[in-house]
């Protein structure tokens, strides 16, 4: 039997789209209870009342390698594409002490989504229209302990956020032990994957991919999320036994080519 959850933004028609600054959108309720926003056709993020959950596997992959990375006490983490905010939502949850700043190019679904749910205030969480390139690009050297990437138009990531100067500027942002992290999406034959691989790996050198195996072969289409350490190393181990326990047939490669 679905648990009882509270409706998330009850005065919204669902699976009724309604315009925003770069398409359409709309919410859709799923027989669990948990509630989905659609950007342009395509599922962008889940709505949960409890901040402890995450619907998605690839966010699932995003917490676990953030588990497999050496926290500092304190974190300022920048979140490109922010959507509805799951993922801040999550890490502010799980981290008092964090802070986070989540930009989304669409002008419109940063007032929209701080009137649907418990979004931290800020300073712990703002929310701001940006390109997501200038985002990371106009940050200061060495001013960000985790940068996270999961923008996407349509079911693509922007080429602009997905080639050498994106990466080389997360690098150039990040304090020495700093984490990247980006959800890129992947299908047969496709490669503009590989050519974000391939940026990523110019840019931090050690790179590890965390997906279903499947999708890592190439088989099938779906997310892998990049995961890499300025100057650092994730514990493969702990990633491994987070693979090794999820719900689908999880992988951690350490040379994914996309």
């Amino acid at each position: 039997m679905p648990r009882q959850r509270t409706r998330i933004a009850p005065d919204v028609p669902r699976g009724v789209e309604f315009p925003i600054a770069t398409g359409v959108a709309e919410l859709r309720d799923e027989p669990d209870g948990t509630t989905f926003l659609w950007v342009n056709g395509v599922p962008s993020s889940p709505l949960d009342p409890d901040p402890g959950e995450l619907a998605f596997e690839y966010m699932r992959h995003l917490s676990a390698a953030v588990d497999a990375w050496g926290l500092p006490p304190r974190l300022l983490a920048l979140h490109v594409g922010a959507a509805a905010c799951a993922f801040p939502r999550h890490l502010a949850h799980r981290l008092p002490d964090s802070g986070h700043i989540a930009v989304d190019v669409d002008a419109t679904l940063p007032e929209l989504v701080r009137t649907w749910w418990d979004l931290p205030r800020a300073p712990r969480l703002r929310i701001r229209a940006q390109d997501g390139l200038e985002a990371v690009a106009s940050r200061r050297d060495a001013s960000l302990d985790l940068v996270v990437r999961d923008a996407f138009a349509g079911d693509t990531t922007p080429p602009a956020l997905a080639g050498d100067e994106w990466w080389a500027h997360a690098a150039r942002a990040l304090r020495p032990g700093g984490l990247v992290l980006a959800n890129v999406g992947t299908r047969p034959g496709d490669r503009t994957a590989a050519a974000d691989a391939a940026a990523a790996r110019e840019a931090f050198g050690e790179v590890v991919a965390i997906g279903e195996h499947a999708v890592l072969k190439g088989r099938r289409r779906g997310n892998v999320v990049l995961a890499a350490v300025a100057g650092g190393t994730l514990d493969l181990a702990a990633l491994r036994r987070y693979a090794g326990s999820a719900p689908l047939p999880t992988g951690v490669a350490t040379d994914w080519r996309g």
